[in-house]
């Protein structure tokens, strides 16, 4: 009997992901800043705003983050999946507070320690390589766990909610903003663009904002609140794909790129209209949530 792909689920082993994950940022780090600039995640636009300069857009996204999620000034926060350091420079620039940021990249650890030195808060900040489900911190370590587009790079959703709520304090408050799907009834040709994407953007997989709701509910996670963003984040790909469709045309460009990164790098640059596709067939939404550890 064979059983029907949700696309719900990890496909692969935890192993194969993580390589594929080290190698994605390790390899792309360059390119990633050089298109997308320091905030590696999607950008924030109110409907009647369609203007606003796309790194404005990313940095906004990072301010209705932090004023959704009740971010508070000068508190102790774990940045899991923390990128180049952009929201991590930002916690502790603008609110005071003290950051740890961890990443499976060490390209990415390397430029986020150069990026807040540069921003002159290397002292309020801190940047590891680490699993982000398998963490070395002690119990009820931190005020905030602050998870921004990395919930879908874990392979197993329940037990990162479930790590992240050890690494809270009594009280202590889970901020996410993650890539999620329509619902749990997909088409098979829907699952087969997800696939895609899973494979060229080093994603395990994604889900409903509801399941989040149950699995926090599960965890012993109390104020669930989430919020779909979708339509203030969707034109991030269209942006994003006005950026590489000359570069995809140019043949020096893409050999030069094939030499020095790899076909595979190539492959995610083409893939980049799929994300813009996948938003207008209405299959992958833009959620975010907040759960409060019992005090």
């Amino acid at each position: 009997m064979t059983i029907e792909d949700t696309g719900l689920t990890l496909d692969g082993s935890v192993e194969k992901l993580h390589r594929a994950v080290r190698d994605h940022y390790d390899k792309l780090i360059d390119l990633y800043e050089q298109m997308w600039g320091e905030h590696i995640h999607h950008g924030y636009w109110d409907p009647d705003q369609p203007a606003l300069q796309r790194h404005q857009a990313q940095r906004r996204l990072v301010q209705e983050m932090i004023a959704f999620g009740a971010v508070p000034a000068g508190s102790r926060v774990l940045d899991s999946g923390c990128g180049i350091g952009a929201s991590a420079i930002m916690l502790a620039r603008d609110l005071g507070c003290e950051v740890e940021g961890i990443t499976l990249s060490e390209e990415q650890v390397r430029r986020a320690n150069e990026k807040s030195a540069e921003a002159s808060v290397a002292q309020h900040t801190r940047f590891r390589v680490m699993d982000a489900m398998h963490t070395d911190y002690e119990d009820a370590t931190f005020d905030v766990v602050w998870s921004l587009e990395s919930c879908e790079l874990m392979p197993d959703k329940r037990g990162y909610l479930a790590e992240c709520a050890r690494l809270l304090r009594p009280g202590g408050r889970l901020v996410v903003a993650t890539w999620c799907s329509r619902d749990d009834q997909l088409k098979p040709t829907e699952v087969r663009l997800l696939r895609r994407i899973y494979r060229d953007f080093a994603v395990s997989f994604v889900l409903p904002i509801e399941h989040y709701a149950r699995l926090c509910a599960e965890l012993g996670y109390v104020d669930f609140e989430a919020s779909d963003w979708t339509a203030h984040v969707r034109a991030t790909w269209k942006v994003s794909g006005d950026i590489v469709k000359p570069l995809v045309r140019d043949p020096s460009f893409v050999w030069r790129l094939i030499r020095a990164k790899g076909f595979d790098t190539f492959r995610f640059i083409k893939s980049v209209p799929l994300m813009k596709q996948a938003y207008d067939r209405n299959i992958i939404r833009y959620g975010v949530f907040r759960a409060t550890k019992p005090a």
